[in-house]
């Protein structure tokens, strides 16, 4: 998201690298109670998001109104690009994210959409929430899919955190 051009008067926080995990879901939170005012969004990956997703309950209590795009890639894609694809520690649980809302009781406070491929997000897109309510949008995707130069970011990192003395320099992305 870091490269994303935004319209004048929008700003951006996010995480400087991937060792920070979950730390963008708590951050919303934060800026939502900050500046109430302004339109908040999210995206985060589903691996994240299992490791700080309760704050959805505290966001739902307080009617707080952001839109969160969940990556659903069935796990920790950044490290399988560094450890290798089929690493079983990169999988995670395959949680029914739409039955949260209704679980962190906020089935009225929140609406849930899960689309799967481009043209069903391009159709959420064209109707976005006029802010009245949460909007948590499930997004599928492979567990691979990630963007330009991720393969080539995940190289760089095992190189720097697994070299040759290590033994991991045999990894495969």
């Amino acid at each position: 998201m870091n490269a994303l051009k935004l319209p004048e008067g929008c700003s951006i926080v996010s995480q400087p690298i991937w060792g920070a995990i979950g730390y963008t879901c708590p951050a919303l939170l934060g800026t939502l109670l900050a500046a109430p005012h302004r339109r908040q969004l999210l995206f985060i990956g589903d691996g994240a998001f299992q490791l700080t997703g309760q704050e959805i309950s505290t966001m739902l209590r307080r009617g707080a109104a952001p839109i969160i795009f969940l990556i659903n890639n069935r796990g920790y894609t950044i490290e399988r690009m560094i450890l290798g694809p089929n690493a079983h520690f990169n999988d995670i649980a395959a949680w029914s994210y739409e039955d949260l809302l209704h679980g962190f009781g906020g089935k009225e406070c929140g609406k849930f959409i899960k689309v799967g491929d481009i043209s069903g997000l391009q159709k959420v897109l064209q109707n976005p929430s006029n802010g009245d309510r949460l909007l948590l949008i499930e997004v599928s995707f492979d567990p691979l899919d990630g963007p330009p130069g991720l393969s080539e970011f995940g190289k760089m990192a095992r190189d720097y955190d697994y070299p040759t003395s290590y033994g991991m320099s045999s990894v495969k992305s």
